[in-house]
């Protein structure tokens, strides 16, 4: 039998293991921009740091540039894109979670003609026809950019980084969300959140400043325009109390109060502008030239917008030029910022729109917030900033915030927070849902009739501006057969147009419900129906998960309850103890005992099918304790008996009580019912689709890999062909340690192979390179290792005579220390110091014979003698004499052997001195005691100290040690 401590041990045991584990790996988070990713990573000593890219720059273009099977990534994609501008693949955020008919599909395609985008017949996902054989879908290209970050985040952190928090856009949708994380899948990244990347910055801003904060709140905005849209975002911190293990703190919290946004209103649409500007002035010059279907121009004059809105944000004009922008024609032309601002004046008149939306929802005023803070690259166009002051009635526009990191940084804090690795200060985030969610469904007018007349109903589950993460459950009262109902978008008024129509399908999954009339029928004469309730969660990722659903009902507790609740009450003590080990390693949300509240809600619904919440459950439960707590009650007097009996009672010494029954406990049954979710915004990819996704990233990987290795060994051919043939042109060193026909040799061999490199070696294999570079090298071996020699020599020389000068002195100055010493007083003997002055001896002999020989060398000679015999005499040497110093040094010296006389003194232990008394008492205990006679006892107390000795015990830390 297992003995519980012996099962406490073990869980200790593995619990620590975890925890060493766990605390030894790297987290990160990615701000997936549209244009540009940021990377941050934390790691055991180093708290949040942004992650430098291989070309060392702080973010990186999202971009993937692929031809054939060669891809290239970031600044390498951009160079690319201008050659093969169809296969470099770019702004592919936008892209995810889209049909075809989709309006961003359209718009994206109205930008860039070049790229072909369509939808795959078996799978009606969205791809990009690549070539006549190969397609990549969005995903698989997101997820090569992601990997990517992983790749850089393991190189910065020097070991592997495999979790992660993702930004992505608060107005992200289900199927867009749902996207991202099946990229992080495919990139073998384990998604901690997805996260708003607003949320972020607020997050980033807060955690530097929580003592500013307090328990009646602070209110903030934040402005950002980005790449591709622009958010508005109204944040509260406050200090809230929480108590966790008993205990009550004080803890700071971030709550986003309202958010409003325009998804098209970005630096990307003024460059598009810019672009098109150019084009126009271009095609005034040269009317037969369309540039719109030159794919490689269209690409250039997009990056020289791209440097001219840049420019113009610090300068009021710029001059974009175009060298052989197409046919060999060069283009130039001057621009002012007034021209600029001129193109774009209908989407500066869009900024203040974000502003008022969210002040209208919020309910806040502007005098209310107590700074604006910007956020985002194009928030630097001094236009925006004007236009922003005035919406905002001149208040001062705080730029304090990293426009490009806040957000990485702020993902970060959150990656490692949800780290079981990391123990960081908390800093609660409650995140707000910006699409309203419904269920709809059909049900009975007259319920006890099958063929009644059905009504559609339609009930929100989660608002606008709802907190997440939420949970939430919807019951239908009047349902006892199989049932479907569908999830879909609410109101949606708060959004423009444009908005609308970029959100694509607004029904998001119908549910399939079956088993009802079986759980029906199963408990219908016993029980009573409280209905189907159907359990939902928006989750960390705002991501809408239908968790269970199940028939509830409710009866009275009869005995064989009451039997078998006994029988529950005799579990063992093992068992108890481990449920308690095993409710260390499970969340407590998967319970689904009896009284289970672990659904939260803050709206209730009066209606036949409404939404419960967590105070409509808990009021069961409660009126369940109180049942059970009257049942236990102790028992009551019947106080209604005449004035008789009471006479009676009163004259008797026994008493007549009467205990009233208390109501029977209501047992509360869950019958789990089987459901089936059919998915309608967008058509999720297959498992076999996924399976098949990965297995061609897999290939590409494995292609990357053979790749990089051909890579590195022509690299390393070419780069010892360059640097041994300039060692000999023009080191003076190789040129003195070769002979005329050695160096021809070595020169006509590096020509042979540095000719066949660059004729038939194009397309040799990483062997064939590896054995042409071992060929150079065994034919140089012997002059490299010459030349070697020669530069380490004269400091081997030094080395050698240093070591033999210091061992030498050790030699005479332990011969002196120990000179009229007895053998007992040594810490060695003499044949050990005699043993290392041979050796010292023989050293010297050996270094004559060397130095003789080197005397003689030339510099073409192979030496007799190398640096490694240098070292073999040095090492022998420092060993010997560090072998007598630490004999030394451990040296205990033996202690002389007692000589017996005929006065003995026995000495007692030492005896702490309180007073007079007891100093004559330890000298009357310490005086001598003789065998001699009394007649002879003065005689012998009177003794000389040089002829008597006492015995005494010596501890070894009074043993005398030799000084050296």
């Amino acid at each position: 039998m297992i003995r519980p401590k012996t099962i406490i041990s073990i869980f200790l045991i593995f619990t620590i293991s975890i925890v060493f584990t766990v605390d030894s790996l790297a987290v990160m988070s990615v701000d997936l921009g549209i244009e540009y990713m940021k990377i941050a990573i934390v790691k055991p000593g180093i708290p949040m740091e942004i992650v430098l890219n291989k070309e060392s720059r702080r973010k990186t273009p999202v971009i993937v540039a692929i031809k054939g099977k060669d891809r290239e990534f970031g600044e390498a994609a951009i160079s690319r894109s201008s050659k093969i501008p169809a296969q470099s693949y770019m702004y592919l955020r936008e892209l995810v979670g889209k049909s075809l008919n989709n309006p961003v599909i359209e718009q994206y395609l109205e930008r860039f003609p070049y790229f072909k985008l369509k939808t795959d017949a078996h799978t009606n996902e969205l791809i990009f026809q690549h070539d006549s054989e190969t397609n990549y879908t969005v995903e698989e290209l997101l997820s090569m950019v992601l990997k990517k970050a992983r790749e850089y985040a393991t190189d910065f952190a020097e070991q592997s980084v495999d979790a992660a928090v993702i930004t992505v856009p608060p107005y992200f949708t289900q199927s867009e969300r749902r996207s991202i994380k099946r990229a992080c899948e495919l990139a073998n990244i384990k998604l901690l959140q997805l996260m708003n990347d607003n949320t972020a910055v607020a997050l980033n801003y807060g955690i530097f400043r929580r003592k500013d904060f307090n328990s009646t709140g602070s209110t903030y905005l934040f402005y950002d325009m980005g790449s591709q849209s622009t958010t508005c975002t109204i944040a509260i911190y406050n200090i809230i109390k929480t108590k966790e293990h008993g205990y009550v703190e004080e803890v700071p919290q971030l709550t986003i109060k309202s958010v409003a946004f325009d998804r098209n209103l970005g630096g990307l649409e003024f460059q598009i502008r810019l672009r098109d500007y150019l084009a126009k002035k271009f095609h005034e010059h040269h009317p037969n030239i369309d540039l719109f279907q030159n794919s490689k121009a269209l690409t250039k004059l997009f990056r020289e917008a791209e440097r001219a809105k840049n420019v113009l944000s610090a300068n009021n004009e710029y001059t974009a030029q175009v060298e052989g922008l197409v046919d060999e024609i060069d283009f130039k032309h001057r621009i002012t910022r007034e021209q600029f601002e001129n193109l774009c004046e209908d989407l500066f008149q869009r900024i203040k729109r974000p502003i008022e939306e969210v002040l209208n929802t919020s309910g806040i005023t502007l005098g209310e917030i107590q700074q604006v803070l910007l956020f985002g690259g194009s928030t630097r166009i001094p236009r925006v900033q004007q236009e922003l002051s005035k919406s905002l009635g001149g208040i001062e526009l705080g730029k304090s915030l990293n426009t490009d990191e806040a957000a990485a940084m702020g993902a970060v804090y959150q990656a490692a927070a949800l780290s079981k690795g990391y123990r960081v200060k908390k800093f609660l985030v409650k995140d707000a849902n910006q699409y309203p969610i419904n269920v709809e469904f059909e049900r009975h007018m007259n319920l006890t009739m099958e063929n009644s007349e059905q009504k559609l109903i339609d009930r929100t589950l989660f608002q606008r501006n709802n907190l997440y993460p939420n949970r939430k459950v919807m019951t239908f009262n009047r349902h006892t057969d199989d049932f479907s109902f569908d999830v879909h978008y609410g109101n949606l008024t708060h959004l423009s147009d444009t908005d609308k129509r970029a959100l694509g399908q607004t029904d998001l999954f119908r549910v399939n419900v079956s088993g009802v009339r079986t759980a029906y029928e199963k408990h219908k004469d016993t029980s009573e129906s409280k209905g189907v309730k159907a359990h939902f969660q928006l989750d960390e990722n705002s991501l809408l998960v239908l968790d269970r659903i199940e028939f509830v009902f409710e009866r009275k507790e009869t005995e064989a309850d009451k039997n078998n609740a006994t029988k529950d009450d005799d579990e063992s003590t093992l068992s108890k103890l481990g449920s308690k080990i095993s409710s260390f390693f499970s969340s407590s949300s998967s319970s689904t005992s009896e009284n289970d509240t672990n659904d939260t809600n803050d709206t209730t619904n009066t209606t036949d099918e409404k939404i419960l919440t967590n105070n409509t459950e808990t009021k069961n439960d409660e009126e369940s304790k109180k049942s059970v707590d009257e049942k236990e009650g102790t028992n009551t007097t019947d106080n209604t008996t005449d004035n008789t009996t009471a006479n009676t009672t009163a004259n008797t010494t026994a008493t007549t009580t009467t205990t009233t029954p208390p109501p029977p406990k209501i047992i509360t049954i869950r019958e789990p019912l089987e459901f089936r979710v059919e998915i309608l915004d967008y058509t999720d990819p297959t498992s076999e689709a996924q399976a098949n996704s990965m297995q061609k990233l897999t290939a590409l990987d494995e292609h990357d890999r053979q790749l990089l290795a051909l890579s590195t060994a022509k690299n390393n051919l070419e780069s010892f062909i360059y640097d041994m043939r300039d060692k000999l042109e023009h080191d003076s060193k190789y040129k003195k340690a070769t002979t005329s026909e050695e160096q021809t040799k070595i020169n006509d061999k590096l020509t042979e192979i540095d000719t066949w490199l660059w004729d038939d070696g194009i397309n040799a294999d990483v062997k064939t390179l590896k054995s042409k570079l071992d060929e150079l090298k065994t034919l140089t071996k012997s002059l490299i290792l010459r030349v070697r020699e020669s530069d380490l020599r004269s400091e081997k020389i030094q080395e050698l005579k240093d070591t033999l000068n210091t061992t030498e002195h050790f030699v005479r100055t332990t011969r002196v220390l120990f000179l009229k010493k007895d053998d007992d007083e040594k810490p060695f003997t003499d044949a050990d110091i005699d043993a290392l002055e041979k050796i010292v001896n023989d050293v010297y002999k050996w270094r004559d014979q060397v130095l003789d020989s080197f005397s003689k060398l030339l510099p073409t000679d192979m030496p007799k003698y190398l640096s490694n015999d240098f070292d073999d005499k040095i090492n022998l040497l420092k060993r010997e004499t560090n072998y007598l110093l630490g004999k030394i040094q451990r040296f205990v010296p033996k202690t002389k052997p007692t000589t017996t006389t005929t006065t003995t003194s026995t000495t007692t232990p030492k005896v702490p001195i309180d007073n007079e008394t007891n100093i004559k008492e330890e000298e009357q205990e310490t005086s001598s005691t003789t065998t001699s006679t009394p007649e002879q006892e003065e005689t012998a107390t009177t003794t000389t100290p040089t002829t008597t000795t006492t015995t005494t015990t010596t501890t070894p830390d009074e043993e005398e040690r030799p000084e050296l």
